[in-house]
């Protein structure tokens, strides 16, 4: 994005008297049809720290569709992992021995997964990431 720039073709007519700057308002047109044209961004900050950043319809757009496309999953690669070797029918020391690690870090990963989702089991996990597309394989039929 480009650093906004604007000039007032009409300085001096309405203009603050301390400063010959046009008041405030008078710049909004200007800065409205620069945002809108695209190409600029306008970042607004409150006194409490607040931001509000005004962009193009097209910017927008090209933002919402990047935000549909990014993949939704709440797991991590490894949680993606342990649950589709959950899913085939492994179990804990299975995954592990498959994965070479320990039995408590599947543990965690399974933990971790179940806490996301909100469930009490690592099948009902299974059930869910399946239901919700972020299992790429071993979901069982009927998902």
């Amino acid at each position: 994005m480009r650093e906004l720039a604007i000039v007032d073709e009409q300085r001096g007519r309405g203009a603050d008297a301390r400063t010959g700057e046009p008041p405030a308002s008078a710049l909004w047109p200007h800065l409205l049809d620069a945002v809108a044209a695209g190409g600029y961004r306008l970042t607004l900050e409150a006194p409490g720290g607040g931001r509000a950043v005004l962009v193009s319809e097209a910017e927008l757009q090209r933002l919402e569709s990047a935000v549909r496309t990014a993949p939704t999953s709440p797991l991590t690669a490894r949680e993606r992992e342990v649950l589709g070797l959950v899913a085939r029918g492994l179990n804990g020391v299975q995954v592990a021995e498959h994965l070479g690690v320990s039995t408590n870090t599947v543990a965690q990963h399974l933990l971790a997964a179940r806490r996301k989702y909100g469930v009490r089991s690592s099948s009902a996990a299974v059930q869910a990431a399946c239901a919700a597309g972020h299992l790429d394989e071993g979901c069982p039929p009927g998902c």
